[in-house]
């Protein structure tokens, strides 16, 4: 029977229907509530958000960061409107599928996302500085979400070693001096930095300076671990011998430090005469 009907036959079943918030109410005449049930909606969109980037990139390349859109929902999903939110010390490159940069922020209007349907948009940056990255993105419909994805940008201690002589050639009995230069070309500071010298057979020690202690064991010198080098900055080495007997000497160098896993080598030739 309608309510109309109801009203009508003007019995103590009389009804008065609310709805609220998709909720149907039925209060009886005396004002005590009736159970309440739930109105069903169909067609009703849900859009879930997921984010995605590298776990590790170095100073100065590039990243691509990725945010999905999906509509698990029944229904279309309206005025759709994506939101990633740039972060600092990321350089913001290029966005795919329309998406503009809008401040901190790169935005890209959907419009309406159909049921079962997903898009995927990418941006690209360069990773400008060492830090850690937290990229968050929302979706906004008639509802929210959001998701988030985190990125490690470290820095790379590229260490150059050059040694030169001076002078070359060298007459027996007089010396010359070998300038060690360690130059950081990195984006990160080089630790524990140690040069170790061997002379050849043609040369004997003389004297060593630098930055740190240096010490001589027969045709071996070693100086102590330096214990940083910043970025673009450098040290300088100086070990100086004496020409004992002719021939083309081979002084060598070698590097370590905590970044190396292996020794860097350079070898100055210098022509000893008689």
């Amino acid at each position: 029977m309608s309510i109309k009907q109801l009203l009508l036959a003007g019995g103590v079943g009389l009804l008065a229907v609310a709805m609220s918030a998709g909720l149907a109410s039925a209060v009886q005449s005396e004002g005590q509530p009736a159970a309440a049930a739930p109105v069903v909606s169909s067609g009703a969109p849900i859009v879930e958000i997921t984010k995605r980037c590298p776990s590790l990139r170095y100073v100065g390349r590039k990243a691509t960061f990725e945010v999905v859109v999906t509509n698990r929902g029944t229904g279309p999903a309206r005025n759709v409107v994506v939101t990633d939110n740039f972060p600092a010390g990321v350089e913001f490159l290029s966005a795919d599928s329309g998406g503009q940069r809008e401040g901190g922020n790169v935005v890209w209007n959907l419009g309406t996302l159909e049921a079962g349907q997903s898009r995927t948009l990418k941006v690209e940056a360069r990773c400008n500085q060492i830090t850690n990255v937290r990229n968050m993105a929302r979706v906004t419909y008639c509802a929210e979400a959001q998701a988030e994805c985190q990125l490690v940008v470290k820095g790379i201690p590229a260490i150059l070693l050059e040694c030169v002589d001076d002078p070359d050639p060298v007459e027996v009995g007089s010396q010359t001096t070998y300038t060690i230069i360690v130059t950081n070309q990195g984006s990160e500071t080089g630790t524990n930095i140690a040069i170790t010298c061997t002379l050849p057979p043609e040369q004997e020690f003389v004297k060593a300076g630098g930055p740190t202690e240096a010490r001589a064991d027969g045709k071996v010198v070693t100086f102590a671990p330096l214990p940083s080098l910043a970025p673009r900055a450098k040290a300088t080495f100086l070990v100086t011998t004496k020409g004992v007997r002719p021939g083309d000497s081979r002084f060598a160098v070698s590097m370590k430090s905590d970044q190396i896993d292996s020794p860097v080598t350079e070898t100055e030739s210098t022509n000893i005469y008689d």
